[in-house]
């Protein structure tokens, strides 16, 4: 067994329940990770919602871009996107690139990446947002030490309830279940 691997056991009940229950489970789900700034671990996190959708027998595609937005139009990543997991970080600047990045959305007529856009934090959460229109998701600002230090890629995966949260806001959105 990869280390990078979750445990089956570890998807909560709730989920695995809702992702039985989906209408069309052959219905494949498509995900974009667009990262804000490349420093953060976006290929990381693309790789484990790849590995939960698995787990939850869900067929799905995890694309992977960013920064530059309109280098990932040339090369077709918000094509066929449902969802769009936008990560950043806790920065006030972060928070202006993702403003930018949903005025940009809605100017080129991709209203829907902007309606259905997940904001993936890493860090922790802290007072009022500009962007509370969107689902928000903290990640562990750790993820990403955790990954440097160990050489395993998501060493806590397994046992945090932190884990899953982005799975579940995904197949949320990607079902209509989402913010509207």
């Amino acid at each position: 067994m990869r280390a990078s691997k979750t445990n089956p056991a570890a998807v909560p009940a709730a989920l695995k329940e809702q992702a039985a229950q989906l209408p069309s489970k052959a219905q494949s789900i498509s995900v974009l990770v667009f990262t804000l700034d490349t420093h953060l671990p976006f290929c990381e996190i693309a790789e484990h919602l790849a590995e939960q959708f698995t787990e939850l027998e869900l067929t799905a595609q995890v694309g992977m871009a960013g920064p530059q937005r309109v280098k990932s139009v040339l090369e077709g990543k918000f094509t066929g996107v449902d969802v769009l997991v936008v990560v950043g970080d806790t920065s006030s600047e972060s928070e202006d690139r993702l403003m930018e990045l949903v005025e940009w959305l809605l100017a080129n007529g991709r209203r829907d990446l902007a309606e259905n856009l997940i904001y993936a934090v890493l860090g922790h959460e802290y007072q009022n947002h500009a962007t509370s229109a969107f689902s928000r998701v903290v990640l562990p600002r750790s993820y990403y030490a955790r990954t440097q230090q160990s050489g395993l890629k998501l060493p806590w995966a397994a046992s945090a309830r932190e884990s899953w949260e982005l799975a579940n806001a995904v197949v949320d959105y990607a079902f209509g279940l989402g913010a509207e």
